[in-house]
């Protein structure tokens, strides 16, 4: 039985999430908070497996009860809003920097059209997240000097996560200088409708400029390029950004990190660099073996500081990973490749 802590403030939406919830055989809802200094207090007496986080609440939002609960109480958090604007879902990619696992959309009536859909995969993500083992913080890392001289050898970085890669991806973005001499593609597996946000988020927080991919846009360096919801991205001869709608969902997944991989593998070869973080399942691990085999280098993170070991694993089983690293490891890798 999966024990569950709600904190949502409005009584009416609190109810809908609880209904929805214990409709499941498999979750018992154990509390109820109505504001962020509740939901860190019955973190700490209830000791829930999972809470679903409001962001938006009085007295305390959900943004520093996240970070007092992983910081005191460390337990798994579902970000629970109902916003996907890129600016007003600010603070739910702030939460998952604070140690959140993963952001959902908030369901908004039983007669809305997309209930059912949003229902089953709030139960979907309080499952899979019970199985997660509890985030630890990384610290952060000071930012290295911007050094004269890329080796040739490096034209493009790839990177690919899911279960618990915001984190991971802001900290390496932040690593690394903001005149980075080559481009980096990211595909983040994400509630859809909340990819244009992540980009938004991720551009606020470092110096490097992050924009969401869009078709025939030229890769340039120093630029970072996010794969948009339900888009599979590409790359053409001239190096552009190719999206493709198709109903094709590599791995169950569309954005699919396999599919992006293939793409730089194929135009890129061994001046690839691609890095696999943390993430449940198993996609990136063959794209990123395509680009082993093409000559490119490749890494993965390690055990210890993933949120979820699913895709790592997976490529290291099958041979695909030159490089193990956490993720200061991986940011002094890159650098150690560049320069």
């Amino acid at each position: 039985m999966i024990k569950v802590l709600v904190a949502e403030d409005s009584p009416v939406v609190r109810k809908l999430i609880i209904s929805i919830l214990q409709s499941d055989p498999g979750i018992r809802v154990v509390g109820v908070a109505k504001n962020g200094i509740e939901a860190v207090e019955m973190a700490e007496s209830l000791r829930p497996d999972v809470i679903t986080m409001d962001i938006v609440m009085p007295k305390m939002d959900g943004v520093e009860a996240t970070q007092l609960i992983m910081s005191q109480r460390p337990t798994r958090i579902v970000v629970v809003t109902a916003s996907v604007n890129t600016e007003e879902s600010r603070p739910a990619f702030q939460a998952m920097k604070a140690g959140a696992l993963v952001v959902v959309d908030k369901p908004r009536g039983v007669n809305h059209k997309d209930f059912r859909d949003v229902s089953q995969r709030l139960i979907k993500t309080i499952k899979m997240m019970a199985e997660v083992k509890v985030v630890t913080r990384w610290p952060d890392r000071k930012k290295p000097p911007a050094k004269d001289g890329q080796k040739a050898s490096t034209r493009i970085i790839a990177i690919g996560a899911s279960t618990g890669g915001p984190a991971a991806i802001c900290q390496i973005l932040n690593g690394l200088p903001k005149d980075l001499a080559v481009p980096i593609l990211i595909v983040q597996h994400m509630t859809p409708g909340f990819g244009t946000a992540f980009a938004t988020w991720l551009d606020s927080e470092n110096e490097m400029s992050v924009q969401i991919g869009q078709m025939g846009r030229k890769l340039e360096a120093g630029q970072v390029y996010v794969a948009p919801d339900n888009y599979h991205t590409g790359i053409s001869g001239d190096n552009k950004i190719v999206l493709t709608s198709k109903k094709i969902s590599f791995n169950h997944h569309r954005p699919s990190i396999n599919f992006m991989f293939d793409a730089v593998a194929k135009r890129y070869g061994s001046k690839a660099l691609a890095v696999l973080l943390t993430g449940m399942g198993e996609d990136g691990a063959l794209g990123l073996r395509e680009i082993k085999q093409a000559g490119g280098t490749t890494i993965a993170q390690d055990e210890a500081s993933s949120i979820v070991f699913g895709m790592p694993k997976c490529a290291i089983t099958m041979g695909a990973v030159d490089h193990i690293l956490p993720p200061d490891k991986i940011i002094s890798q890159i650098m150690q490749l560049l320069y």
